[in-house]
């Protein structure tokens, strides 16, 4: 907290926002157990009579669960809650500790320019050539949300053979978090292959792959940290070991 924030007498951001949370879900909380829209959310305190009311929520046709864009549906949901994605003082962030600071030439970064066919080609080279590379794979995951469920796909080439095929659904979480959490369980399960030393990633959210080297306050941190932990092990065990991450849109893949 700077000293500007202390004098406006405001709270840390992460403290900010859980209290937002539990307001908003105050309203619901507090409405009486005999409520009719506690019953229809609520399973654990609902009666033989009420779980078949014609509102209740498993009772609904999937299309009009669709057309429910409120948060009715997932008031009563016990994952629905503050999870601390922060992680302000992990080392990893400390000046001079960073992957930035000790590892910059181990990592890089391939955006598409303005030229997007031959960010195509270039992209068709370096996937040819991680192909014949024994020691070399290819990461490829996506993630989509389609009616509050997020799905994340990841594929793992080593040597022109896909080893790992991961389908993730979620629900309650960004697009962003999705594709961050995909990439950080690729990561993790890439360097745990042996003998491998480039690993690239491709992917359609290339800003949100920056993120794990970002060391400002954002809210995936805790993601950030983990992929850092990991990167910071396959960097120090071989001074050629290195990861690119590559940016291909989505109706390119």
């Amino acid at each position: 907290m700077t000293g500007i924030e202390a004098i406006a007498g405001l709270i840390p951001i992460h403290l900010h926002l859980k209290k937002l949370y539990g307001r908003f879900h105050l309203r619901g909380f507090s409405l009486l157990s005999n409520h009719i829209i506690k019953s229809i959310i609520d399973t654990s305190r609902s009666n033989e009579h009420i779980a078949h009311h014609h509102l209740f929520l498993n009772k609904l046709m999937p299309k009009q669960q669709s057309q429910l864009h409120s948060s009715l549906i997932d008031m009563d949901n016990i994952c629905n809650k503050f999870l601390p994605f922060f992680s302000l003082f992990d080392e990893e962030f400390f000046l001079g500790k960073r992957l930035i600071d000790s590892f910059s030439d181990q990592f890089s970064f391939h955006a598409q320019k303005h030229d997007i066919k031959n960010h195509i080609c270039n992209l068709d080279n370096i996937a040819i050539s991680t192909s014949n590379d024994p020691y070399s794979l290819i990461v490829i995951s996506d993630a989509s949300i389609r009616n509050n469920i997020t799905t994340s796909i990841s594929h793992i080439h080593l040597h022109n053979r896909l080893i790992i095929k991961t389908i993730h659904h979620m629900v309650n979480v960004t697009t962003t978090e999705a594709e961050l959490f995909t990439i950080r369980y690729r990561i993790s399960q890439a360097i745990s292959i042996s003998n491998v030393k480039c690993i690239v990633v491709v992917t359609d959210f290339l800003y949100t792959a920056k993120k794990i080297f970002d060391t400002l306050m954002h809210p995936y941190q805790i993601h950030s940290t983990a992929i850092s932990q990991e990167l910071r092990d396959f960097f120090k065990k071989d001074s050629n070991n290195h990861i690119e991450f590559w940016n291909c849109p989505s109706k390119q893949k």
